[in-house]
């Protein structure tokens, strides 16, 4: 759901206020995520970490569109 809400602010009308919340949205996110990742390997729980690579993945996805939209036309 994060994700769908994140992808609908980008498709919106350029707005450098919601360009720049979808990019804190972003970063706090791959943060989170990135913690999340480690604890997992730390745990050898590999199952999950898979789990929380995909996620980082669309993340990751989610900011090369938002690099895109912020370049000028």
């Amino acid at each position: 759901m994060e994700i769908m809400e994140i992808n609908e602010k980008l498709a919106e009308p350029k707005n450098k206020d919601n360009l720049e919340e979808v990019e804190n949205v972003i970063k706090v996110k791959q943060e989170e995520l990135t913690r999340e990742v480690t604890a997992a390997f730390e745990r050898d729980d590999l199952q999950e970490a898979k789990k929380l690579l995909a996620k980082m993945k669309y993340f990751a996805n989610l900011e090369d569109k938002l690099k895109a939209k912020k370049i000028p036309s």
